[in-house]
């Protein structure tokens, strides 16, 4: 089976009001897999995402200070969401916000994601390269691995960017989205995704990215979207009684056909057998025939 793909894609950050709306990734179909992220701040205070309505949660997880969250999310796209034009994410008491949606094609119906891992570190102001333990097993040989990467900081010198992800084991990854915000006090946070095809069954152990400016501190999920596969094993059949219909007619029986007695029916005799009539010449007539002149 392939790899689950990345379609469409679409992203942006808010600096206000703890809602954030993203506009629709292109050329949506029913059935198609949608997985939306976010990070969400309150550098003075805590704050919590949340997971919107018709969404399914993947993995939420705050920092120790909860002045930030990263959550993921998904959903099946259904009719109404060919037509949608955009989407809008809310975290409770947020100041600002970034985040995206990819839209994935190949998923199979019904066990999109069934595994996940989230981490959360202390940066302590210091570290850019930034290292996750992980314990992470694909469900299937032909996975899409997906990293989301969030952070706040509140001594930046500019907006963080995140780059140089890595895993083992190792694989190729790709960024899809990233996002940074920094405010006037050079507090700030930044919102990041990046994916990656696996067609091993080995278990992840470990992950990582760089930050252009060091974190406060950091979170990240890593989770797998799975690819369809064919199935092996054994059919159990149901154990139901037979229906038996009623006969609604008999077969007929066997045996001796009484025949009647009766007289024959004799036709009585109307007439005599006899030989025909004998032929006679007639008599001459008593004149002598003449020969009269012409």
């Amino acid at each position: 089976m392939a790899v689950p793909v990345i379609e469409t894609k679409s992203s942006n950050s808010s600096t206000s009001g703890g809602s954030l709306t993203i506009t629709a990734p292109t050329s949506i179909t029913t059935g198609d897999l949608l997985i939306g992220s976010y990070t969400s701040v309150r550098p003075a205070g805590s704050q919590t995402a949340n997971v919107p309505a018709g969404w399914t949660l993947i993995k939420s997880i705050s920092t120790s200070s909860t002045k930030s969250t990263l959550i993921a999310f998904y959903k099946v796209a259904v009719l109404a969401d060919e037509s949608a034009t955009d989407y809008t994410f809310t975290a409770t008491s947020a100041d600002y916000m970034q985040g995206s949606i990819l839209r994935v094609s190949g998923a199979p119906s019904g066990t999109e994601i069934t595994v996940s891992e989230a981490d959360s570190l202390p940066a302590v102001n210091t570290d850019t390269v930034i290292n996750h333990t992980a314990a992470l097993t694909p469900q299937t040989t032909d996975s899409l691995v997906v990293i989301c990467a969030g952070g706040i900081g509140l001594s930046l010198s500019a907006v963080v960017t995140t780059s140089a992800y890595t895993s083992t084991p190792t694989t190729t990854w790709t960024e899809q989205m990233d996002l940074g915000y920094r405010d006037g006090a050079s507090d700030g946070s930044s919102h990041a995704v990046a994916t990656a095809p696996y067609t091993g069954s080995t278990q992840f152990t470990a992950y990582g990215y760089t930050t252009s400016e060091a974190f406060q501190e950091v979170t990240s999920i890593l989770f797998m979207v799975n690819s369809p596969q064919n199935a092996t094993g054994t059919t159990n059949l149901l154990s139901v009684s037979p229906t038996m219909f009623a006969p609604t007619a008999s077969a007929g029986t066997t045996g001796t056909n009484t025949l009647h007695a009766v007289s024959p029916t004799m036709f009585a005799q109307s007439g005599k057998g006899q030989r025909g009539t004998p032929w006679t010449n007639p008599n001459k007539p008593a004149t002598n025939w003449d020969n009269l002149p012409k």
